[in-house]
């Protein structure tokens, strides 16, 4: 800091995508170079430094947040301090340390439940409903991604990023195959967790609101808002994999002419599982929460009687 230094940026013809030319203003990433002989000393050009904008950015978000969200928007930006906390702070370092992944993606994904929900709602019926809504739908989800990795004969190499963490030089080393069941499972989390807090919500209302209130019409009731929302997450959930994996897919049917491999790619095969067990996840999630919360919505009644 305070320091003028005279640095090197490489315009390297040979390559196809070039980095954009600095200008004046331009905020920047230095470093030593490594080629030179000891004494010496010169600066190169590293990336471009955006980690300002971007925490503008998020300032901005979560400002636009408590604007509209209010008590629910303040409820909802610490269950997402706590989420990131857990993932990046426990869950990662527990993968790195050797700990079981399948035991650490449980773990990890139980308390993200009880904390998101009890957080942003509270502890009270509704919640408790999405709460075992939630947790059996992620545990279906899991357990059909066992058997899917097993049956599909997965192997745990991906694609590349797969491939530089098998040959990372870690003191304990990483079960690829459950990494792969564990990106499941963490990324179906948030969809079934609002499907199932967006029933058990629905059927609180109807519950309260309800003149003659009986098992068989909140099961009804709690079912057809279930199918009207079955659509929607899977639609997000899908789109969701393809949109993060956009390029790729381009680029592999641009370089590979014949279908039947293509979709056989492991690549392919994941992207595809991952759409699918979140699915079948929120679909299971659906009837879950409706059974338990037409069962506690009803349970004042039928203790009174």
């Amino acid at each position: 800091t305070g320091e003028t230094v005279e640095a090197v940026q490489s315009m390297n013809t040979m390559y196809s995508i070039q980095p954009k030319e600095i200008k004046n203003g331009s905020k920047i990433i230095i470093s030593p170079s490594s080629m030179l002989e000891e004494g010496q000393e010169e600066w190169i050009f590293i990336e471009y430094n955006r980690s300002d904008t971007l925490i503008w950015f998020g300032i901005i978000f979560l400002l636009l947040l408590l604007i509209f969200g209010r008590s629910k928007g303040l409820s909802t930006i610490v269950s997402l301090v706590f989420t990131v906390f857990a993932i990046f702070s426990v869950y990662i370092p527990s993968i790195l340390k050797g700990y079981n992944v399948y035991l650490s993606t449980f773990v990890i994904s139980i308390f993200i439940i009880f904390m998101s929900l009890l957080i942003m709602n509270g502890p009270n019926k509704k919640t408790i409903c999405a709460i075992v809504g939630n947790i059996g739908g992620v545990a279906l989800a899991g357990l059909i991604a066992v058997v899917m990795n097993h049956i599909l004969n997965i192997t745990g190499i991906v694609d590349e990023d797969y491939a530089f963490l098998m040959s990372a030089q870690l003191e304990n080393p990483i079960n690829l195959i459950a990494i792969v069941w564990g990106g499941i499972v963490i990324g179906s989390l948030g969809a079934i967790m609002d499907v199932a807090m967006s029933i058990s919500s629905a059927m609180n209302e109807l519950a309260e609101n309800m003149e003659e209130r009986t098992f068989a019409k909140l099961i009804k009731s709690g079912m057809n808002i279930g199918r009207d929302t079955i659509g929607t997450m899977t639609n997000t959930l899908i789109l969701a994999y393809v949109g993060s994996s956009l390029a790729t897919v381009l680029l592999l049917i641009v370089y590979n002419k014949n279908t039947l491999f293509l979709f056989n790619m492991e690549m392919i095969v994941v992207e595809v599982l991952q759409a699918i067990v979140g699915s079948l996840g929120i679909l299971f999630a659906v009837p879950a929460t409706a059974l338990f919360s037409a069962y506690i919505f009803t349970k004042e009644k039928r203790i009174n009687k």
